[in-house]
């Protein structure tokens, strides 16, 4: 439980405190502190041919992009088009498309899935048929921990400075203080924040891909990014990692079964 005093300040400051006391999954594992391994990165396709950038953070393989799947593994097509009403009340494995007229810049949802992937809700997450590609898994809850650790290993610890979220981001958003190409309005981007942006150390590109709400709603493109696990909290809920335009932290908060959230698979190292 190494730099537990500097993780729970920084959660004392994003409030978040409460929430990790009430949960079972592990914080930070052990000997972690070993970064011998060389950058590896490389490419998956998934059942539908997109093909994914991936790279390798400690012991696993992560892709850097959002999942964009439309089919199970085994082929099977996965249920879409769910209106509010459908989506806060489907028993079956369900994507949607953030609506891109909801977003300035981004003009079909063709454009919207390249830029930010796909949203699914745990019925889908959960399906034996599998969302990832052959080898690949979602990350159960103690994985993400083992990457928020890798990564802090690395970064400034002191919360206003460096953090784990800002090591994640992407570095295109708008107002980015590097200039260039990382200051740009062109999806995919975070939007602007005066205190907060990303320089993507690590190659992992979290973008803020937004959400679906338990009810059907859509919410917080370009300043909120939510990732699954497969680890449950509770009957209802389960555990997720988010990231926010405007907080430099990784938490692990809980997310309702109902919502639609992106996928990052991963894959043991070799």
């Amino acid at each position: 439980m190494k730099k537990q005093g500097i993780a729970w300040k920084a959660l004392l400051r994003a409030g978040g405190l409460s929430v990790l006391l009430l949960t079972s999954c592990d914080l930070f594992d052990d000997d972690k502190n070993d970064h011998s391994n060389q950058p590896e990165t490389g490419t998956v396709k998934d059942i539908d041919g997109n093909e994914y950038q991936t790279v390798k953070l400690w012991e696993h393989m992560w892709m850097t992009e959002n999942l964009r799947t439309t089919r199970y593994r085994d082929g099977t097509p996965i249920t879409n088009g769910l209106n509010a009403e459908d989506w806060a009340t489907a028993n079956e494995g369900a994507y949607t498309i953030y609506p891109h007229q909801e977003m300035e810049g981004i003009n079909s949802d063709e454009e919207m899935v390249n830029a930010y992937g796909l949203l699914y809700n745990w019925e889908a997450i959960n399906d034996a048929r599998g969302l990832c590609p052959a080898g690949w898994r979602i990350p159960e809850c103690d994985e993400w921990s083992d990457l928020r650790e890798f990564v802090e290993d690395f970064v400034d610890k002191e919360p206003q400075v460096g953090g784990v979220g800002n090591a994640l981001k992407a570095a295109r958003q708008v107002d980015h203080p590097w200039g260039g190409e990382h200051n740009t309005d062109v999806h995919p981007r975070w939007n602007a924040n005066i205190h907060h942006y990303g320089w993507d150390e690590f190659g992992f590109s979290a973008y803020a891909s937004g959400f679906r709400t338990n009810s059907g709603m859509f919410q917080d493109l370009g300043d909120v990014g939510v990732w699954w696990s497969t680890t449950q909290q509770s009957a209802t809920d389960v555990h997720v990692r988010r990231i926010w335009s405007w907080e430099n932290f990784m938490v692990r908060t809980p997310a309702g079964k109902r919502s639609g959230l992106s996928v990052r698979c991963i894959r043991d190292a070799r």
